[in-house]
C-alpha cells in the first residue's frame, strides 16, 4: 500500500510504498494526485518512498502502474525516488528518455535533499551557468535545471567554435549538482553531434557530480574518447578546476 503526505504549501506529494503493491493502491495513488490537481489547479511534486523494491500483488496491478504512469507523466513536474535499492538507482536513466516528467534517485539518507529537489520551481533561463575565472583554453560550466537544445545552440555549441579558433584544443570543466534534472532528447542528440565534430578538439575533460547514472555513463564512453575524462566528486570541485589547468 502507499501512505500518503500531502504538502500544499510546497506542491508536493510524498508516497510510501510497501513491498507489495495492488491495483487498489496504485489507484488509490492516482486518485490522490488528481484530487490535488483539481483542487490547487497545480501538478504535484511527487516523491516517492520505498526501503525495499516494491512488488506488484498480481497482473492487474501491474496493469494500474502502468496506467498511472501513462495518465500523469505528462502532467507531473518532478518524481523523486528515495531508496538503497539498486534497481531503484538505475531507473532515472532508463525512464528519463521515455517520460515528460524529471525523475532522480536519491539514498535514504538524502530523503530531505529529495523533497527539497520535488518541490523546487523551474525557471525558463538556460540550464547553463559559466563559471569565470578560468584560463581561456577552458569552457567551464555548472549544470543547472534540464539541458535543451537551446543550450547547445545558442551556447555550448558557439563558445566551442569560437574558442576552437584561438586554441588547437580545449579543456572543458562540467559541474552537474543537485540542481541538474538531465537533459531533453533533442538535447542529447545535440551533445552527441557536438561531441563529434569535435572529438579531437579536447584535450581534458573534468566532469564535478555526485549523480551515479551521469558518472556512470561518462565512464562507460570516457575510453572512447581521445582526450583525458576524468570524473570528480562534488567536493572536489577545487581538485578538479586545479587538474583542467595543470
Amino acid at each position: 500500500m502507499f501512505e500518503t503526505t500531502i504538502d500544499r504549501e510546497h506542491n508536493l506529494i510524498i508516497a510510501t510504498a510497501e513491498q507489495t503493491l495492488s491495483e487498489a493502491d496504485f489507484e488509490g495513488l492516482s486518485d490522490c494526485i488528481n484530487e490535488y490537481i483539481n483542487t490547487t489547479d497545480r501538478a504535484p511534486g511527487i516523491v516517492l518512498h520505498a526501503a525495499q523494491f516494491p512488488h506488484w500483488k498480481n497482473a492487474a496491478a501491474m496493469v494500474a502502474h502502468f496506467k498511472l504512469v501513462r495518465d500523469h507523466q505528462k502532467v507531473l513536474p518532478k518524481v523523486a525516488l528515495v531508496s538503497d535499492n539498486s534497481t531503484l538507482a538505475s531507473m532515472p536513466a532508463l525512464v528519463d528518455f521515455f517520460v515528460q516528467a524529471k525523475i532522480r534517485h536519491f539514498q535514504e539518507q538524502d530523503f530531505d535533499k529529495a523533497v527539497s529537489w520535488a518541490r523546487l520551481t523551474d525557471n525558463d533561463d538556460t540550464a547553463v551557468r559559466m563559471i569565470e575565472g578560468l584560463p581561456a583554453d577552458v569552457l567551464a560550466y555548472e549544470l543547472i535545471g534540464t539541458v535543451s537544445s537551446r543550450d547547445y545552440e545558442e551556447i555550448l555549441g558557439p563558445l566551442v567554435k569560437e574558442k576552437l579558433k584561438k586554441h588547437d584544443k580545449l579543456k572543458v570543466l562540467v559541474v552537474a549538482g543537485d540542481g541538474f534534472d538531465g537533459a531533453t532528447a533533442g538535447a542529447l542528440w545535440d551533445d552527441a553531434r557536438l561531441g563529434l565534430r569535435h572529438l579531437t578538439g579536447f584535450s581534458k575533460i573534468a566532469l564535478v557530480s555526485d549523480i551515479r547514472w551521469l558518472r556512470q555513463a561518462s565512464k562507460l564512453f570516457g575510453p572512447m574518447m581521445p582526450g583525458q575524462l576524468h570524473v570528480f566528486d562534488l567536493d572536489q570541485r577545487e581538485e578538479a578546476i586545479a587538474w583542467i589547468k595543470s
